[in-house]
């Protein structure tokens, strides 16, 4: 049976070559499934092929969803919407151990709910956060950790990009995916409070003293709350439409970037800010359109070897439990993470993995949100966590490994949803019943 996966073995093998040779990733996918088409049929077919398949790839209105998100996240991120988020949090959680770094993990979840990014979520409260933390006297360790991990909330708690790729790659319903997604991440966000909690009641001298912090008062409290008004006007337009099922993503979409535009043009420097918006989402379209291409090369390619199908025949031979399944496909995420963002991995792994998860009949909602668990860890674990050397080129003084330092409770808090979310499906999938 190994002897018949040789000519898909091949294929990818030769990714990694080209990825070794530092191609860019959606030139190495376009270039390995060529070359497998090549093998398997006439030039002058791939020849046609070729000519057609980038337009009748990305041609179609449903992906019109993705620039809006990107430009709903960078208008809302030019606004500075995460103040207010972080300004509430302080203000309902302030008093509590490492109230602070609470208040930032609450802020990463406000602004995640109209930001699909986690480096631009990482980034806006890197900004806000961590120098009120530090001038307070939280160690860095911990004014840095909190802030790179609450970031990775952006690709959880919908809108999210990660889960629009998913989408595109596996014909899986977007909106499952945007309402199954809701619980898991605001589950995320709490159990990160939660262990802030303990990690400062561990090590005191994490954080200052809680209660040498100003009470506010329950009117502060609510006037606070009351200044996230944007938030809530862009949440209710973008998510509150989809979970009512009034309008499609696409239509949610635009009211979100409508409204987030609104929010820009209120500010000073707006046009500024809306051309530089517009530049951001054009590029980042782009180049994501370019990974979806070359991802749609090398999975036609790797199809005419028939090596999905013959491996989903051999994992299900093994008959293994479908718990057993998940797990030994998840735990290579872990690694891969550690070296290539989590768009680029969904892209060159789904053709491989998906149709084993199809086969052996695991629900592909919750299959997507356990790999964007695995995005999660990868934005924040060495040597190439991207959120970490977001957060680290904030803060210039604090060296990348105590940024890292900061970051492994959460990973150990990551694992542990990702165990949860194994065990008890229904905590993602019981607003889908």
């Amino acid at each position: 049976m190994i002897g018949e996966l040789g000519p898909g073995l091949t294929i990818i093998g030769l990714l990694m070559v080209l990825l070794l040779l530092r191609i860019p990733i959606a030139f190495a996918l376009a270039g390995a499934g060529i070359v497998a088409l090549a093998y398997a049929r006439p030039w002058r077919a791939v020849e046609f092929l070729l000519s057609t398949f980038a337009y009748s790839t990305t041609a179609n209105f449903a992906y019109v969803v993705l620039p809006l998100f990107l430009f709903m996240g960078h208008m809302a991120f030019s606004a500075g919407l995460s103040k207010a988020a972080f300004d509430a949090g302080q203000k309902w959680l302030g008093r509590i151990p490492g109230g602070l770094a609470a208040a930032t993990v609450f802020g990463c979840a406000a602004f995640a709910t109209i930001c699909g990014s986690s480096v631009a979520t990482a980034s806006t409260m890197a900004r806000v956060a961590i120098p009120q933390m530090l001038q307070q006297g939280y160690a860095p360790r911990l004014a840095v950790g909190c802030v790179a991990a609450g970031g990775t909330l952006g690709v959880l708690i919908p809108p999210s990009g990660v889960l629009v790729v998913y989408s595109i790659m596996t014909d899986v319903s977007l909106v499952r995916l945007f309402v199954a997604a809701f619980v898991p991440g605001i589950m995320t966000a709490i159990i990160y409070i939660i262990g802030i909690y303990i990690w400062v009641k561990l090590e005191p001298g994490l954080a200052p003293d809680p209660k040498l912090a100003e009470r506010p008062s329950i009117k502060e409290k609510l006037v606070a709350l009351g200044q996230t008004w944007e938030l809530l006007i862009l949440f209710a337009a973008v998510m509150g439409t989809i979970y009512l099922g009034v309008a499609t993503p696409t239509e949610a979409a635009a009211m979100g970037a409508f409204f987030s535009l609104i929010a820009v043009l209120r500010r000073p420097g707006r046009m500024a800010n809306v051309l530089s918006g517009l530049k951001e989402t054009g590029s980042a379209t782009c180049s994501i359109f370019a990974l979806v291409i070359g991802a749609g090369l090398f999975s036609l390619g790797l199809s005419t070897t028939q090596f999905p199908a013959k491996l989903a025949a051999m994992v299900s031979d093994l008959n293994l439990s479908q718990t057993a399944t998940i797990l030994i496909i998840l735990i290579p995420y872990l690694i891969l993470g550690c070296f290539v963002d989590g768009l680029s991995m969904i892209l060159i792994t789904m053709p491989i993995v998906y149709p084993i998860v199809t086969k052996i009949g695991f629900d592909g909602v919750l299959f997507g949100l356990l790999v964007t668990k695995m995005v999660e860890i990868g934005a924040i674990t060495p040597p190439v966590g991207l959120n970490a050397f977001v957060v680290k080129s904030m803060v210039p003084d604090v060296p990348i490994g105590e940024v890292f330092r900061g970051c492994w409770p959460f990973v150990l808090m990551e694992l542990l949803i990702v165990g949860l979310m194994i065990a008890f499906p229904q905590i993602s999938l019981f607003l889908l019943d």
